[in-house]
């Protein structure tokens, strides 16, 4: 299988070089999107069998995005260990109609959910889950847009098995930025590459939450339930409130690996990149101002790694 192999030899995030970087990603991008196309679901792609831990696969959309979705859903039902659901949240503001593609539909036959709720931006995917989690249950949320290989909740099962109470995440953030001996105010410009929060936990990660982050039962703060306070401290910056909600809980969060491989998006599906104009525009920033002065321990602990 291609996708199997090309996440073997995607090269790795934040690796750069010159000409050559950029054309094997527009190969690697290329034979994914062929691949998913063409690759069968199986009749039951969801996880049929009793075992110890109940795998919950969660995301959600927009209307911009429902004419790609469908590939990425796919990508997530034919993981090597398969999920026991797979929820897809829609805000009924976005869809008054609730029409949505047949591509997407017809993914129901094979066990897709698709839910009707309020919109809460990017916090639709765990809120709601999280809320509900049962004690053996962990909530794994994913994008829109993206290919995900089909190792993903392997690695981030096999991590929680060994860490079954720290947020599990493929790719993450971690604190090593410095300017005149500060820690850089953005997280999203922290670096991807790096061995913190590897083979020991931290708390001085920003999450990924749509790259395939697992969350055990009681990971969150109580606020992460707020939704006036979503709302008011970072309505479109979820990956900041999984941060800040880890380190007010005092749960570490580690990630799958070191050398996190390119994401590999549908093609077609990136008209609106907000985490670019959270970067860019330097709304990180202010978002984690207003939250280290709602949450100054857990800004403690993110900033020290240690249990203050």
């Amino acid at each position: 299988m291609i996708r199997k192999i090309s996440d073997k030899i995607k090269l790795p995030e934040s690796l750069r070089i010159p000409f050559f970087g950029g054309l094997w990603y527009r190969i690697m991008l290329a034979a994914e999107n062929r691949s998913i196309v063409k690759e069968k679901i199986p009749t039951n792609p969801l996880n049929t069998e009793k075992r110890d831990i109940k795998i919950t696969a969660s995301l959600t959309s927009y209307p911009a995005r429902m004419d790609y979705i469908h590939l990425a859903i796919k990508s997530i039902m034919l993981q090597s260990v398969k999920p026991d659901r797979i929820i897809l949240w829609l805000a009924e503001e976005q869809f008054p109609d609730k029409k949505l593609p047949d591509k997407v539909t017809e993914l129901q036959k094979y066990g897709l959910e698709i839910c009707w709720i309020n919109d809460l931006y990017g916090h639709k995917k765990y809120f709601y889950p999280v809320k509900n989690q049962e004690d053996n249950e962990v909530v794994i949320t994913f994008d829109d847009d993206i290919i995900y290989p089909i190792d993903c909740i392997k690695r981030l099962i096999k991590v929680h098995k060994k860490h079954p109470t720290c947020l599990v995440c493929e790719r993450g953030q971690t604190i090593c930025n410095y300017k005149n001996g500060e820690i850089v105010a953005n997280p999203g410009s922290w670096k991807v590459l790096s061995s913190m929060g590897v083979k020991k936990p931290t708390y001085s990660m920003n999450p990924s939450p749509g790259g395939g982050c697992l969350i055990p039962k009681g990971a969150f703060h109580v606020d992460a339930g707020d939704e006036e306070k979503i709302r008011k401290l970072a309505y479109k910056n979820d990956d900041l409130w999984y941060m800040f909600m880890c380190a007010a809980n005092k749960t570490r969060m580690i990630k799958t690996r070191k050398y996190h491989r390119i994401f590999s998006v549908v093609t077609g599906s990136q008209g609106e990149q907000m985490a670019n104009a959270n970067v860019v525009g330097n709304v990180n920033a202010t978002v984690t101002d207003g939250l280290k002065k709602a949450y100054p321990d857990a800004w403690k602990r993110i900033i020290t790694d240690k249990d203050i």
